[in-house]
């Protein structure tokens, strides 16, 4: 499998950005929204603001948008520094278990740790256990924890 992964910036980087739309679109359904077109493009629109610190991962596939990670760079006191948060990684279910999420993680943890990161966390949901098991085999400590949110 001869799997290019790319990093972005600003969404007016990135060349297939309706592949890109397509892969957000599935990933925030696979979670239990319901976006429309001007949702997504809203998001990414945001999301990649020119004064963020996030950063768009896209996994090609024979130049097809199969997967994405997306993060931000944050800054901790308990972290001792910058550390990266990454708040998706979600492959299309075609090219699922093939080992795509894994190259995506791999690339994410290379990047954080060259732009000075000290520290990589997310979240996932209880009951996504192939996610769990994909963390656990990349050497992550999976906590119980209580995510404490609300929308302003």
């Amino acid at each position: 499998m001869d799997i290019e992964i790319r990093s972005f910036q600003h969404t007016s980087d990135i060349s297939d950005i309706e592949g890109v739309r397509i892969l957000v679109r599935h990933q925030l359904t696979f979670i239990g929204y319901e976006p429309d077109q001007h949702d997504i493009e809203a998001v990414l629109s945001n999301a990649m603001k020119p004064e963020s610190r996030a950063v768009l991962w896209v996994a090609y596939l024979q130049d097809k948008a199969v997967g994405i990670a997306f993060g931000n760079v944050c800054c901790g006191l308990e972290s001792g520094g910058d550390y990266l948060w990454l708040n998706e990684l979600y492959v299309a279910e075609e090219a699922r278990a093939h080992g795509l999420g894994t190259h995506l993680l791999a690339e994410v943890q290379r990047w954080a740790k060259e732009s000075g990161c000290t520290y990589l966390a997310m979240v996932t949901h209880p009951r996504n256990e192939r996610a769990q098991n994909l963390y656990k085999a990349e050497g992550f400590e999976l906590e119980s924890l209580v995510w404490v949110d609300k929308y302003l």
